[in-house]
């Protein structure tokens, strides 16, 4: 029987997922994330020397102002480095990130700073005093500010903070004041109407699972090696060191290999001791950085051990359970597996049947659309009542949240004039079969429904605070797109900071 080993960790190539390149929006998460980072920059902390080593390295330039990293106490791109990473403990695995947010947070910072010296904004005593007091840096227990832990601090931290609060607050109040919308009634109505005439959708996939058995077997006989398998148990951890450590106990019978991985393995098969199960060479080799190392560990002698072999979860020690031997190609699953491996390394093979078995199933579902779907052993997918959403407004209830399979909404976001046919055609239309990834669908257009009264409440009660929100996006994406922005993070990132070579 074949593992589950395509759920704990396998790279497995999803229905669904679009080859091509459609529009993309920024969902309210990637909003919210924003705002986040925008009120970081008021989040102040006294010096570290996390960085006290760094060079002055420039990543870019916004108007011509160089955007620099240097170790120095008046740098705002050293300081949001320091924030950020004591506020998310910076390692070797969201590095690069904290590095980006941090440049990010200073393009911003430069170009809001811009805008207040034109506009002559300047920093009054009070000013500083309420940002003191409300910059957390000097708090009591009950989270106000406490003047005796203000005292008590030394001058240099104190003058530290200070031209802290000093450097940001023009642009906070610049961003402040580009972001007080204020959301009128007959702008309340206007959004509101946007989700009024929503209608309903019916889909039938056809993907790789209609791939006849018997061509899947053919396959699988004129190139076995992919799927050879073996009874695999697995240890992750975090460095190759200790991937040998844990190995070397195990040799030398200071712990069982099932302890180990009970105990101190990091991936998901710790609850089983570390059995991967029946394991076949492709699905092996795609969760490994060196593919090729499934040929050392399909040669490993029943009942040994390999060395530590860098995984994409982190080094992994493998115990070879069994010898290999071809996979049962009379076991479901595992026919299954052969089909999405065909879908995902011979796509043209693949679509050639889809797209002839698709064209074939609707003509049958243009007669009978629940008998097609039937004949076939296939689901219809109910698609929730949905808007027309060509500008991918946030404001618009669409496929986005009412399309539990995602392929309508795939297929939609690629290709505008189906979009657009899906919201003029008439009810009860049988739509021609349209790819989405690697699997086709079949459409059929439901009536005009109800629109979701407690989703379009909650959009009127959310809207006044997001439309600030949203202003802020706005703001950003045009500092970000402006031909004044000169973004040479990535390869400053990897050539200065990691020190790899771009040849």
């Amino acid at each position: 029987m074949p593992s589950e080993n395509n759920a704990n960790g396998a790279v497995i190539h999803e229905k669904g997922k679009k080859n091509g390149k459609g529009k993309h929006r920024k969902s309210l998460g990637w909003i919210i994330g924003v705002v986040v980072l925008i009120l970081i920059s008021a989040t102040f902390i006294l010096p570290t020397t996390v960085f006290s080593s760094t060079p002055k390295i420039r990543f870019g330039s916004y108007n011509g102002k160089d955007i620099v990293l240097e170790a120095s106490y008046d740098n705002y791109f050293f300081n949001q480095l320091n924030t950020l990473s004591a506020a998310y403990q910076m390692n070797a695995q969201n590095m690069m990130q904290i590095y980006y947010q941090a440049f990010y947070q200073t393009v911003l910072q430069t170009a809001l700073q811009e805008m207040a010296d034109e506009a002559g904004i300047s920093v009054s005593n009070r000013m500083l005093s309420q940002g003191l007091m409300q910059s957390g840096a000097y708090r009591a227990e009950d989270g106000s500010f406490d003047l005796e832990t203000y005292n008590a601090a030394s001058t240099v931290d104190k003058d530290y903070l200070m031209d802290q609060i000093r450097a940001n607050i023009p642009s906070q109040m610049v961003y402040q004041d580009l972001t007080s919308v204020k959301t009128s009634n007959a702008e309340m109505e206007f959004v509101s109407s946007l989700s009024s005439t929503p209608r309903t959708f019916q889909y039938i996939t056809v993907d790789y699972s209609s791939y006849p058995d018997e061509e899947a077997v053919a396959f699988v006989n004129a190139d076995p090696a992919p799927f050879t398998a073996m009874e695999l148990s697995v240890i992750t951890l975090p460095s190759e060191s200790e991937a040998a450590e844990a190995a070397l106990r195990i040799q030398n019978g200071e712990a069982t290999f099932e302890e180990t991985a009970a105990e101190s393995s990091t991936d998901s098969y710790a609850s089983g001791n570390g059995s991967m199960g029946s394991v076949m060479y492709h699905n092996l080799a795609s969760i490994l950085v060196d593919s090729a190392e499934a040929d050392t560990v399909f040669a490993t002698a029943e009942g040994s051990l390999t060395e530590p072999i860098q995984g994409y979860s982190g080094w992994m020690v493998f115990r070879a359970d069994s010898v290999p031997a071809l996979a049962d190609l009379s076991d479901a699953d595992v026919l299954d597996d052969v089909k999405r491996y065909i879908s995902a390394n011979d796509s043209e093979t693949m679509d050639i049947f889809l797209s002839a078995e698709a064209d074939a199933i609707y003509a049958e579902a243009a007669v009978d659309f629940e008998g097609a779907a039937d004949a076939h052993g296939l689901a219809i997918t109910e698609v929730g009542a949905s808007s027309y959403n060509p500008a991918y407004s946030s404001f618009i209830l669409d496929f986005a949240g009412n399309d539990p399979e995602g392929l309508l909404y795939n297929a939609a976001s690629s290709d505008p004039d189906f979009y657009s046919s899906l919201f003029t055609a008439e009810e009860g239309t049988v739509m021609a079969p349209e790819s989405t990834g690697t699997s086709y669908i079949i459409a059929r257009t439901g009536a005009e429904a109800t629109p979701n009264q407690t989703m379009l409440s909650y959009l009127n009660m959310m809207y006044p605070s997001y439309a600030p929100i949203v202003a802020g996006q706005d703001i950003e994406q045009s500092i970000l797109s402006s031909e004044s922005f000169e973004d040479n993070f990535l390869t400053t990132y990897f050539s200065k900071i990691m020190g790899v070579s771009a040849q």
